[in-house]
């Protein structure tokens, strides 16, 4: 089982600290030398200020915060968990992508999602009545232009308003992905437009545990638990195989099931890992978890011990034996 960790900024209670150039490089250094898969950061770069005071994750921009951590590393993958499609221009954002993968040897992995914060999404020129049409359209643009020497093609506002549309005729975008044909795409999402999307396109699908509350802020279908979670993971295994892929080449990663983890505060590790266990047996193979961020050494003497206590105790759980058995 791999196990990615968001960046400590992604803590509610985070402090600028967390973000100073060497604590970035400590955090980065450490979860690459303790066996993490991938480092994390996500995509709010407008929040509203209603929902970061009641508890919003705080955030750094993912594509530039990973780009450092790429400079500072050399073997653990670089994701977005995740970033929001429709808040981005297709290619801008398959440049910058590809940008990203050349500069880090291609270790980038991109997870996307749509967004549900109705007043960033107007921030960000995206109109919230359209964001799954947007975020298609989006992602069809990008895969085109990842792999096509020409492309042609364009999304349009809805009708006359603040929210901006694109047009493009005969453009390219280069450099071209290291990774062919492009990084891999994890898509997020718990309702069944993220499953398709997964077994279409995806490397991976995550999912997410959370209250009822939580999944009606985030406009996503209600996954209290593991054995929703694997409901869910049966219905992309089927959407898999109704458009010819091989179930087995979709991953699954989850978060929501592991606490955000602090030192101070201590864990469980037995615990912890049990429910990685569970975790694994209905085909999960990536872990999400979120470190404090309140205080830039706690940060990594937390990210530390949660790797030698859990990371390398949960990399050998048999991951194919369970996802054969659904």
């Amino acid at each position: 089982m791999r196990v990615v960790v968001q960046h400590a900024v992604g803590d509610p209670a985070w402090q600028p600290s967390v973000l100073a150039p060497p604590a970035v490089a400590d955090f980065a250094r450490l979860a690459e030398q303790h066996g993490y898969a991938g480092i994390a950061f996500t995509d709010h770069p407008a929040p509203t200020v209603r929902w970061t005071a009641a508890g919003g994750e705080g955030s750094a921009d993912p594509l530039v915060s990973l780009a450092y951590c790429a400079a500072v590393t050399t073997s653990i993958e670089l994701m977005t968990f995740v970033l929001a499609l429709p808040y981005h221009n297709p290619f801008r954002l398959a440049h910058q992508a590809a940008t990203l993968d050349a500069l880090s040897g291609g270790r980038l992995a991109l997870g996307l999602g749509t967004g549900y914060l109705r007043g960033e999404m107007r921030a960000m020129g995206a109109d919230p009545g359209a964001r799954l049409a947007s975020f298609d359209a989006v992602l069809e643009t990008m895969l085109s232009a990842w792999d096509s020497d020409s492309v042609s093609g364009s999304f349009a506002a809805p009708e006359p308003g603040p929210f901006s549309g694109w047009s493009a005729r005969e453009v390219h975008v280069q450099p071209r992905p290291i990774q062919l044909p492009h990084p891999p795409l994890w898509f997020h999402g718990n309702s069944a437009f993220g499953r398709a999307r997964a077994a279409r396109h995806g490397a991976g699908w995550i999912g997410v545990l959370s209250s009822a509350q939580l999944a009606a802020t985030m406009r996503t279908a209600h996954l209290p638990d593991l054995a929703a979670a694997s409901a869910a993971v049966a219905d992309l295994r089927r959407r898999c195989v109704a458009v010819g892929r091989d179930p087995g080449s979709v991953s699954v990663g989850l978060g929501g099931l592991w606490p955000m983890v602090d030192i101070r505060k201590g864990w469980d590790p037995g615990a912890i890992i049990e429910a990685a266990r569970a975790a694994a047996s209905i085909g999960v193979g990536t872990m999400f978890v979120t470190v404090c961020g309140d205080d830039p050494s706690a940060a990594n003497e937390t990210l530390a011990a949660f790797g030698e206590q859990v990371v390398g105790a949960v990399h050998d759980l048999d991951i194919r034996d369970e996802e054969q058995r659904i």
